[in-house]
């Protein structure tokens, strides 16, 4: 269910800064009437989308998330005896997923998982980030 509330948020920013990217894109049009002033803002956006500040954070950040999932599965494979408790909803608490955090359940049971269980949770959380900081949503 977060995977596909995630997904649609993704979809839905990028469809809005297509929607904002075409706008100025026109508003650039009409302001740029001459051939100079087209090419000195289109060597402009290359200068920007070269940019080594943006490459560097999105490379550090794809490289720390996954360098923590390997050490998270390294480590939970050498102590598998690690547990910690996790507060679940009760009973029909849970029926409505993520919106039940909004709405609020009524009864919550405490149980205890593995931290191996955990990580498989954090498998498609890291998945996401991954490709959400790995593949760029902005075409060029």
């Amino acid at each position: 269910m977060n995977t596909i509330i995630g997904a649609g948020i993704k979809i839905g920013v990028n469809w809005i800064n297509a929607w904002i990217e075409q706008k100025r894109t026109d508003q650039m049009m009409l302001a740029a009437r001459d051939e100079k002033m087209m090419q000195a803002m289109l060597d402009n956006q290359k200068a920007q989308a070269n940019d080594p500040f943006v490459k560097a954070t999105r490379r550090v950040l794809f490289m720390s998330i996954t360098f923590t999932l390997c050490f998270l599965m390294i480590y939970y494979a050498l102590n598998p005896g690690i547990t910690y408790d996790v507060i679940v909803p009760r009973g029909d608490s849970s029926r409505l997923g993520i919106f039940s955090w909004f709405f609020g359940a009524r009864d919550y049971d405490l149980v205890q998982m593995t931290g191996g269980l955990l990580l498989t949770s954090f498998f498609d959380l890291c998945f996401m980030v991954v490709g959400f900081y790995a593949v760029p949503s902005k075409r060029r």
